[in-house]
């Protein structure tokens, strides 16, 4: 049946063009009408450091025994496979995810049919921040270990749930359409996907952007006004601005 397929990765950083790689994903399906169907993650080794280990909390010894992501990627399409790809700051986490396809020797060419809760959030919380902490906070969305893939894919899929429900017939047109998007044909892999220890130490929410500002401001511009005060609250998770960080934000 169509539906959506959430997503969100953890990275070593900012530019999934360049040097940077994914490092954990995870999945959540949705149906039409908003039920959370399933969901899936894996770390995946990178081939290179971890980045901000600070912030995601992977360590060395975590992704020793993961998966590349060449060996993740069929499982990782057929989750995505006639569905809408949906993520909080899509641009973000759908950059990561056609660079990775693209290096593993599967690039996409078609656009991917996608929705972002985080634009969604202007139509359905007006008013609201617009941080995945804010939309969750306006629907009593737990976000506990956030900066985790499986917590804040969750967290997303709920806030998409909550969005279905307060509108139940805005969706029928981008399902027809992902329904009928043709992603590339993978050979399987029998790598399983290889999830992230429970007792690796989590990341809180309210350790991050929270002690500095209340939340992302409203914005009324293009969306991509919104894309770039994300980036700014990514980079400023820990209070300093990197050189590469810098530049991404230029």
């Amino acid at each position: 049946m169509p539906g959506f397929a959430v997503i969100d990765f953890e990275t070593t950083g900012l530019f999934a063009g360049g040097h940077d790689r994914v490092i954990e994903v995870a999945v959540a399906h949705v149906s039409a009408d908003g039920q959370i169907e399933g969901q899936w993650e894996t770390l995946i080794n990178p081939g290179r450091d971890l980045g901000r280990q600070d912030i995601h909390r992977v360590r060395a010894a975590d992704i020793m025994h993961a998966p590349t992501f060449v060996e993740v990627a069929p499982q990782l399409v057929a989750l995505l496979d006639g569905r809408v790809v949906v993520a909080h700051n899509a641009a973000f986490d759908l950059r990561f995810l056609l660079a990775e396809l693209a290096r593993a020797g599967y690039p996409v060419t078609e656009p991917v049919i996608s929705l972002c809760t985080m634009q969604l959030a202007r139509d359905f919380l007006p008013g609201t921040g617009r941080s995945l902490a804010d939309c969750c906070a306006a629907y009593d969305i737990d976000l506990t270990g956030a900066h985790r893939a499986s917590v804040d894919t969750y967290a997303t899929a709920r806030l998409l749930s909550n969005y279905i429900a307060a509108d139940p017939t805005l969706w029928a047109d981008v399902l027809d359409r992902a329904a009928a998007y043709r992603w590339p044909t993978l050979p399987l892999s029998e790598r399983p996907w290889y999830a992230r220890s429970e007792f690796a130490t989590e990341q809180t929410a309210s350790a991050f952007l929270a002690r500095i500002s209340v939340r992302l401001p409203e914005i009324s511009g293009p969306a991509e006004h919104q894309d770039y005060l994300a980036l700014l609250d990514r980079c400023l998770l820990d209070r300093q601005l990197s050189a590469h960080e810098a530049q991404a934000l230029v």
